[in-house]
């Protein structure tokens, strides 16, 4: 086979073909890239958000070897890494020979390139940004192409990543924010087929003997998440239509929570006009009682999208994005119908044009330094277009837009609100590769039903083992349940969804359903106790998001990440590590009991005492509707975590109390 070895660290070659460019990037990673119109670019999407954010990205390549025999190359990396090259395949093998990863074909489609994967029977594949149904995407078809189909659990994701995690100690990334389609074994058995659209292939190749190092060589590639501040850990307390329309009834929320001795960090004012400039006055006199009270308050909008009194703020129609038939832009058609069911039509921002990011600058300064805002809830990121119609300033290609502008506004909001000091949160709903950096990201919009608290657990798991450490959800669902049992049984599910939630990064109440203090006293106490909890944890947590942000670690961790070697780990749907010594096991139906895997080390039960050698299941394991079984692991190396627990005894010794009682 003839190659081109170039500077002694790249490797031009033909493959079926194709003519295709091989490079090792560092230990552990190689680059294979299809040309385009004759020439290799390097305008992949974690190169172009870089350059976006004015960052430098410096991507070495290290000096090749290369040997033949018998029709076949050998290219051999400095950490011993090496690819075979045949007219039959193109297989990458680790060090020690272990085949980890294998082109089999690649082949031209109606739009675009797709390359064809070898599959082992036992491989399972994770990743794949947010996905509701499962945590193992083995066997599905998934469309890389952020969707808003409410409650749906197929076929919807806010937040898709082309990033497919082995279980074999591999990982593949299609560097780019272009529609992709990734068929693990759906197709066929043994077959992992990518087909990108309407860009080159641009796949990284992460080999290491630790999913721990793959995920710090992707955030390496793509970002790490920054540390939120600290506030951040709290509880959010968000909409319940249409409790914020007005400011008495966010008054009203402040003192309802106080009355009940409810712990809470910020407000989030949706279902109020953010630009309204004749409500202005009213938006201020909330954010100086929210900060009088030592409280933050976050304000709402949809994604870049220009308010109906633009000129208000000089926003003119030359600082919007352009398209043939004007500044009005179709939204696309994955947004939801229930929203979108007249295909509304839009102007956002153009981000490539300077001089209207400053005047965009202008506006939300305004809302952060004479208003008060601390942060903004960024809704609705699908829905913008990816035509050929649309023109951006700098005069790029629009079809990678509908996941490269969101990531990009999402950025730009969350380093926008850290100038101030105490720092700020950007928290979003959508994005694509890259949304780490925003840094919090939460799961859309869920009915209160036992099967969205599973649905929303999937869907944080699936993005921590995405490189998306920081993941949040409405607490126990966004709208009322659309069954009759699941509605008869609603503080069931209250409190189920609030024993989970007070296990994660944070709490956020909102929705068009019952409020924590709308519930019986029972039903209160024991929210109450869970909130009060997890403030106690907060030390721990910030302790475990400094790790996430310096590894790409997620602070919940599919247990995968525990133990690769240990096959209950991975076959893991419904428990997790919270940071790197609690296991929560979430009870996640109408039930009173379940069963529960241990894996290898020494554990306790942070609220019976009870202890356990590992390697075990706990079958039916017996736990009380105000109780989720959470484990600490002996010997877990946090500095944080004995004394948050010791903080949080008293409310653990309540939980205990109110199981007793009922």
């Amino acid at each position: 086979m003839k190659l081109n070895l170039m500077n002694n660290n790249k490797i031009v070659f033909e493959f079926k073909n194709h003519s295709l460019l091989l490079k090792n990037i560092r230990q552990g990673v190689w680059r294979i890239q299809s040309s385009c119109g004759g020439n290799f670019d390097d305008t992949g999407a974690s190169q172009i958000l870089s350059r976006d954010l004015g960052e430098e990205f410096a991507e070495t390549a290290e000096t090749l070897s290369v040997s033949e025999k018998n029709g076949i190359s050998n290219i051999k990396a400095p950490d011993g890494s090496y690819v075979e090259i045949s007219k039959k395949s193109i297989a990458f093998f680790n060090p020690d020979g272990v085949l980890k990863r294998e082109i089999k074909a690649i082949k031209e489609t109606k739009d675009g390139l797709s390359a064809d994967f070898s599959l082992s029977d036992s491989e399972k594949i994770f990743g794949t940004g947010e996905r509701f149904n499962r945590v193992n995407q083995r066997g599905k078809k998934i469309h890389i192409y952020a969707i808003d189909r409410w409650c749906a659990t197929h076929g919807n994701s806010y937040i898709p990543i082309p990033f497919a995690f082995s279980s074999n100690m591999s990982a593949v990334f299609f560097n780019r924010y272009e529609h992709s389609v990734f068929d693990i074994g759906f197709s066929r058995k043994n077959r992992f087929t990518v087909e990108q659209k309407y860009a080159p292939l641009d796949i990284y190749i992460f080999m290491f003997d630790s999913p721990e190092k793959i995920l710090s060589a992707y955030s390496r590639l793509t970002g790490f998440a920054p540390v939120p501040p600290e506030w951040a850990f709290g509880t959010l307390v968000c909409r319940y239509h249409p409790e914020f329309s007005s400011k008495e009834g966010v008054f009203a929320m402040a003192d309802a929570m106080k009355e009940n001795d409810f712990p809470w960090d910020a407000a989030i004012i949706e279902g109020w006009g953010t630009y309204k400039t004749e409500k202005r006055s009213d938006l201020k006199e909330i954010g100086e009682k929210l900060h009088s009270l030592g409280k933050k308050m976050m304000v709402y909008e949809q994604c870049g999208k220009f308010p109906s009194n633009a000129a208000d703020f000089g926003l003119e129609d030359r600082f919007a994005v352009q398209s043939d038939e004007g500044v009005e832009l179709k939204e696309t058609r994955s947004m939801n119908l229930l929203d979108n069911f007249h295909h509304k039509k839009m102007k956002c921002i153009d981000l490539t044009c300077p001089e209207a990011v400053s005047k965009w600058e202008e506006v939300w300064g305004e809302l952060m330094f004479n208003i008060g805002a601390d942060g903004a809830k960024i809704d609705f990121c699908e829905q913008f277009p990816d035509k050929k119609i649309i023109h951006f300033a700098d005069g790029r290609d629009p079809m990678a837009a509908h996941h490269w502008y969101p990531t990009l506004y999402n950025v730009m909001r969350y380093k926008h609100f850290n100038t101030k000091p105490d720092g700020g949160i950007n928290f979003s709903r959508g994005g694509g590769i890259g949304a780490q950096r925003y840094p919090f990201v939460w799961a859309g919009d869920q009915r209160r039903e036992f099967f969205f608290l599973g649905a929303v657990l999937k869907a944080a798991l699936s993005l921590g083992l995405s490189g998306v450490p920081f993941v949040s959800w409405d607490m126990a669902g966004y709208q009322p349940s659309f069954n009759l049992y699941d509605l008869r049984h609603e503080d069931k599910v209250f409190l189920r969804g609030i024993e989970m939630t007070a296990f994660s990064a944070n709490i956020q109440t909102h929705g068009r359903v019952k409020r924590p203090y709308d519930f019986d006293a029972h039903t209160r106490d024991v929210y109450r106790a869970y909130a009060k909890l997890h403030d106690a944890l907060r030390p721990y947590l910030i302790e475990q998001s400094k790790i996430s942000s310096e590894t790409g670690l997620p602070l919940m961790r599919h247990l995968f990440l525990y133990d690769p070697t240990d096959e209950n780990c991975l076959n893991a749907e419904d428990e997790y590590m919270l940071g790197c010594g609690l296991l929560a096991a979430p009870v996640l139906k109408n039930r009173t009991k379940r069963n529960i895997y241990l894996p290898e080390g020494k554990w306790k039960n942070i609220f019976t005492g009870e202890e356990y050698e590992g390697g075990v299941t706990l079958k039916n394991y017996r736990v009380s509707l105000e109780m989720i079984p959470v484990f600490r692991l002996i010997g877990a190396p946090s500095e944080k975590l004995e004394a948050s627990l010791e903080s949080a005894s008293k409310f653990i010794n309540d939980i205990n109390k109110l199981s007793k009682s009922n």
